[in-house]
């Protein structure tokens, strides 16, 4: 196989020429699999398995390093609006709090993609695509949101809330009910 003899020897000999050409190689390879688990199955050459196997590192999941999330994020998000030539969003509590509960499964693809939805003001509430909502969902999703920001803000304190949203207490209340919104959480929460 070319690709073993270029790796161990480190030159490559191009179409037409006489003499073999130095190369300055360094290889990084990627794989979701476990690569001694292939080699078994021979999916993978073993040859190739012990030229590629000379340092490995293993890289956890998101979902194992939920701080890496709002910094990775971050720059995705700056990216995505710098290419659609925009200014980056400013986040609210929603996405936040999905940056941070949510599992992320698909990865960096998975939260690269979701900074797009952001800054395309396409995400809501939940990380939910306001085109897969309906207006009912999407005006729920925003109440709750609300709410959830003012009991944030006021520090639980229902006196605050209702002031601030200029609604009644008993509406308050069974808007909370509704979103299973708590207020004593966010009085021990110091924010």
């Amino acid at each position: 196989m070319m690709l073993l003899r270029v790796l161990e020897e480190r030159e490559v000999t191009p179409s037409g020429a006489s003499e073999a050409r130095g190369l300055d190689l360094r290889v990084l390879a990627a794989t979701k699999a476990d690569p001694a688990e292939a080699v078994a199955r021979g999916d993978l050459r073993e040859d190739l398995y012990y030229r590629l196997n000379v340092v490995r590192l293993r890289i956890p999941p998101l979902r194992e390093r939920r701080a890496d999330v709002p910094l990775l994020f971050a720059r995705f998000l700056n990216r995505a609006a710098e290419r659609l030539g925009r200014p980056a969003p400013r986040i609210d509590h929603a996405v936040r709090r999905r940056l941070l509960e949510h599992d992320w499964p698909g990865n960096l693809r998975e939260l690269a993609n979701f900074a797009s939805q952001v800054a395309l003001g396409m995400a809501g509430a939940q990380g939910v695509l306001l085109s897969e909502s309906g207006l009912s969902e999407q005006v729920l999703a925003y109440e709750a949101e609300l709410i959830r920001e003012a009991l944030i803000a006021c520090k639980g304190d229902i006196r605050e809330v209702t002031a601030r949203l200029k609604i009644p207490r008993k509406t308050l209340y069974d808007k909370m009910t509704r979103h299973g919104l708590q207020p004593a959480l966010h009085r021990k929460a110091d924010h």
